[in-house]
Order: C-alpha cells, then structure tokens, then sequence
C-alpha cells in the first residue's frame, strides 16, 4: 500500500511539473467523454420519451396522418413527394365517424406554440392543441375542476379553454382559473376546464397546453392545414379490422384505384415505437462512431505525450533503476499516470456532457436522460484509453539500460 501511495505521489508531481502538457492530454479524453455522455443522455431521453407518451396513447389507438413524419430520416425523396399529399380535413374526421363502426372514439388534433396571457401575467411556449370532444378518451387528460371541451364548443367554434395545472397557477395564483378570460396568441378564450398537476417526464414539463375546439384553432391561426385523426377501438380484437375499414374508406372516398398507392399514412403505436428504435440506433451509432475517432484521436496524442515524457526523463528512470527499482516498477509508475490524466479527464467530461444534456433539454424540447449504464461505460472507457494508449511508452521506459540513461 505504500509503494501505490508513493508511485501515487511521483505521478502526480511529475503531471504538476508539466501542467500544460497534462492539461492538453486531459482536454482530449474531456472532449471525447464528453460527447459521448451528451449524445447518449440525449438519445436515450429521447427514447424514453417518445415510448412513455406512445404508451400514454394506448395499444388499441392509430393515428390516420398526411404522411409518415419518419421519412424524413429513413427515405427523404419519399418525404418530399408524401408532402404533395392531399390534407386529413374535418371532412376526413366526419367521414371515418360514420364509416367505422369497430371505432369507439374518433378524435382529431392539430398543435402549435403560442403565448398565454391574463392581465400582466405571462407564460411563453405553451402547446395550443385543437382537439374535439372525444380527446379525453384518447390520451390521459384528468381534470383537477370544470369540464371538458363539448360537441357544442367544437360546432358553434366557441373560444372555450381547457388549461394545464401549471398555466391556472402561474397567471391566476390567487384564484381559481375557473370562467376567467386568457388570451391565446390575439384572440381571448374562457377557461371551462383545468386539468390536473402531473410530474414532468425526463425534465419535459406536462403542465404547459391548452386545448381548444379544433373548429376554433383552424379559425384562428388557418384552415388551410392538414390534421391528425386518432382512432381508438373497444379491444384489440376489432383493431386490425378497423385500420381496415378505415383505410378502405379514405382511399374510397379519395377516388383511389387499386394500382395506386396510399395518399395518407396510417401508424399504430408498435409501429412509432419499431420505427423510432431503428432511427434511435442508427442516430447512436453514427455519433458514438465520430466520438470514437476522437477517442483514438485522443488515445494517440496520450501515447506521444507519454514518450515525450520518458525520453525527458530518461536519466530520472537510470536513477530509479540504479538504485533498486524494477521493471514493473517503472511500468505501474507510467501507467498510473496515463490513468490518473483519463481518469480526470473522464470525470470532468461526464459532468460536462450532462451539463450539456441539460442545457439542450432546456432550450429544445429534446428531453435527457441520466443512468449509470453511460457514466459506467465512460468511467470504462477514458481507464481503457489510459491503460491502451500508457503500455507503449511504459513498456519503453522499463527496459532503458540504467547505464545509458545516466550517461544522458
């Protein structure tokens, strides 16, 4: 134990002696271990995200869409010419409403961003959802008090409300929001409902939207835009045959012949959460790739950093040697050093990298996600770095003649 302790004590007065050396080697593993935890964190709260909210959806739930959003990422000339696809319209919800008989409830929305106001009170980057009647069947929307939105809110296009917890506290915390009058973006809407308090998903807060009339949302900010419809069957028994129906009932409607393909895209949950998978893995692979040319990048300049260090203390080691000490010795002794400047550099890059993860989420609503498995792995790896890139120059170092080098 005194020997590690005292070869702990000699390396870290040789790193101090040169402190911007040892700087510039731990900036290398810092830059690499960083990256690594930033992309990991990322995609895997990303990942995590996407199923908690397909999962929140339901199993016996599809989605009839204008196209396949993934496209972009898996086969871009087919997005483009999705694109051209004709809009899903309030027509399209009336339409599947009366031809699906498996479907138990029928919903459509459409979301964007805005602003909400009360008075002097703001709050910025609220989820504005036009939804029917039928939303709260569709996705998990308890109400803390008041009502839903009603088929007359959504036909008479009625400036109706229904608020997230964190909204009503936030622009009246004295008070209950309860038939007070907000602003959404320039028009002013009543508030029936608020929904309750839920726990924030990987750092994305779940209290920040405000649901109204799908009527009204198209009136506000455009008709001229193409909508999800989300149908929801009894069982899963009746699904398949329903995703039939349905997509036998647009294609009908849409004057389709056989030969031609689908103008619309149908998803089902099990399809978003394969799909995302595939574009998860491919999306890691690729980054942990370039990371890992910075690693062997990195790895490189240790390793010529460490021979430059044996070759200005060559007469050092003769000293060593001359006196008693062995080959092993003189190998741990390099060795712990390579070790302690990755092992800096990983812990350095790891708060680093989360930091990053952090920031990200905050200005995005990319989401992260902190686990042991990526600090353990990067702990791994900056060590392995050390002890690959640290047995060259410490094997040289071991076999110099004590003669030779006190002769230098």
């Amino acid at each position: 134990m005194q020997f590690f302790f005292e070869n702990l004590r000699l390396a870290f007065d040789a790193l101090v002696a040169n402190k911007l050396r040892s700087f510039l080697t731990i900036l290398c593993v810092v830059i690499s271990i960083m990256s690594i935890i930033a992309v990991v964190s990322i995609v895997q709260g990303m990942d995590q995200f996407v199923k908690t909210k397909i999962a929140q959806q339901g199993s016996n739930v599809f989605t009839v869409q204008k196209y396949d959003g993934f496209l972009v990422l898996t086969d871009f000339d087919a997005f483009l010419k999705a694109l051209k696809n004709p809009d899903i319209t309030l027509e399209d919800l009336e339409l599947l409403r009366k031809e699906i008989p498996l479907a138990e409830f029928v919903d459509a929305s459409i979301n964007r961003r805005d602003r909400l106001t009360a008075a002097t009170r703001l709050v910025e980057n609220v989820g504005i959802r036009g939804r029917t009647e039928e939303y709260p069947a569709i996705g998990d929307f308890p109400l803390a008090y008041g009502r839903h939105l009603s088929r007359i809110d959504v036909l008479q296009r009625r400036n109706n409300c229904v608020i997230g917890w964190e909204i009503a506290e936030t622009l009246f915390p004295y008070t209950t929001a309860l038939g007070k009058t907000v602003k959404i973006g320039a028009k002013h809407f009543n508030v029936v409902g608020v929904c309750e308090k839920k726990g924030n998903i990987l750092g994305n807060n779940q209290n920040l939207f405000a649901f109204i009339p799908v009527t009204t949302f198209l009136k506000q900010y455009g008709s001229r835009q193409s909508l999800e419809i989300q149908i929801r069957t009894e069982d899963m028994e009746s699904f398949a045959e329903a995703m039939q129906q349905t997509r036998t009932a647009l294609r009908v409607d849409r004057g389709l012949k056989p030969s031609l393909d689908d103008n619309f895209h149908i998803d089902t949950s099990e399809q978003l959460v394969s799909i995302w998978e595939a574009i998860s893995v491919g999306i890691f692979g690729t980054l942990i790739g370039v990371v890992s040319i910075t690693l062997v990048v990195g790895g490189i300049i240790i390793m010529n950093v460490m021979l430059v260090a044996v070759t200005e203390r060559t007469r050092e080691i003769g000293i060593r040697k001359s006196v008693g000490a062995r080959r092993g010795h003189i190998v741990f002794q390099f060795l712990l050093e390579a070790l302690i400047l990755t092992g800096i550099g990983g812990a350095v890059g790891i708060l680093l990298g989360f930091t990053i993860a952090s920031i990200v989420a905050a200005l995005t609503p990319l989401p992260y996600y902190i686990s042991a498995v990526p600090i353990v792995t990067a702990l791994i790896i900056s060590f392995g770095v050390g002890v690959f890139f640290g047995v060259y120059p410490a094997q040289k170092a071991s076999r110099l003649d004590p003669v030779v080098a006190l002769r230098q």
